[in-house]
């Protein structure tokens, strides 16, 4: 097929979510055309994974390689283009959906599955450090600072949620807050408030990660004293939020405060043929089993959508 071509269903994100929409949507013999320039997604950049059903342990580069070459036995159904999308757009019926490059495909349906990219610190070390002891999911990778140090940033829910699992496994946990209040629910707060191995540090402006090959330490600023300080630690938990990948669809779909785009649990959203699926949704958890069975869920709602639609 080519550009010119209208394909039965165009899959926004080459992670986890758009590749099972892929498989299923390959399984019903629709033609799809799948964009993304990250085969396997931000699966690729997670560490090891001892919560995938049936692997005990993997890492996130194994089981992308995995995803991807399932993928790859549907290419006859599936058309892979190496692009992330810039904008999509609906007119009678059919959604155009221009690539990065000004290439523009047509589809009559989209499910769009372009995940988030977590909230930087932007300090140094951070970028050096990912995956060697700098994390973003402390769900994924809390079991493997078992009795070490580490360090939690940031003081909304995310913070306290990652301390409240780390508590449990690491030796000490710091938790760090810009402000001079956590800002995370009471009900979260109690659960370590009291904690023995928990120390709250407020008016903390984290500097630097620094290490050597990995982790060993993080340096912030006291904003009370303007001292700077630095902790001993092997793991650092950033935890200040996530970036839904909705720009190219912003004014187009129903998107939520925070950005996420709002779909029912089968992936339906306000716009009729453009579905929504994984960690760029309004969905409460961002797991990558959650985000697979997303992914096979708005595949069979599109293919349950085109049943029913003359377009």
């Amino acid at each position: 097929m080519n550009t010119t071509d209208v394909f039965d269903v165009a899959i926004a994100g080459y992670g986890p979510t758009g590749i099972t929409a892929g498989i299923y949507i390959a399984r019903r013999m629709l033609s799809a055309v799948l964009f993304g320039d990250t085969p396997g997604g931000e699966v690729v950049n997670s560490g090891e994974i001892e919560n995938w059903p049936g692997d005990r342990t993997t890492d996130g580069i194994a089981l992308s390689e995995k995803f991807v070459s399932h993928l790859n036995d549907h290419k006859d159904m599936v058309t892979i283009v190496p692009r992330n999308v810039r904008k999509v757009s609906k007119t009678d019926n059919i959604f155009s959906l221009e690539l990065e490059d000004g290439t523009t495909y047509r589809a009559k349906s989209v499910i769009y599955a372009t995940g988030r990219k977590p909230r930087l610190l932007n300090v140094p070390g951070e970028a050096e450090y990912k995956n060697k002891g700098v994390s973003y999911c402390a769900t994924c990778d809390a079991p493997l600072f078992a009795n070490k140090n580490v360090a939690v940033i940031g003081g909304g829910d995310s913070g306290a949620e990652a301390v409240v699992m780390l508590q449990r496994i690491a030796k000490k946990v710091y938790l760090l807050h810009l402000g001079d209040a956590l800002k995370a629910e009471p009900i979260l707060v109690d659960n370590f408030i009291k904690s023995p191995n928990v120390t709250i540090i407020t008016k903390a402006k984290t500097l630097e990660i620094s290490g050597n090959q990995l982790v060993s330490g993080l340096t912030y600023e006291d904003l009370t004293t303007g001292e700077k300080k630095t902790l001993e630690v092997e793991g650092v938990f950033v935890a200040i939020g996530a970036v839904p990948n909705t720009e190219p669809v912003k004014g187009f779909v129903e998107l939520d405060e925070l950005g996420a785009i709002v779909a029912d649990p089968y992936g339906k959203t306000n716009v009729e043929g453009f579905f929504a699926a994984g960690d760029v949704t309004n969905a409460r958890d961002a797991q990558i089993v959650i985000a697979t069975g997303q992914g096979s869920s708005a595949a069979l709602s599109v293919a349950n959508y085109l049943s029913r639609t003359r377009v």
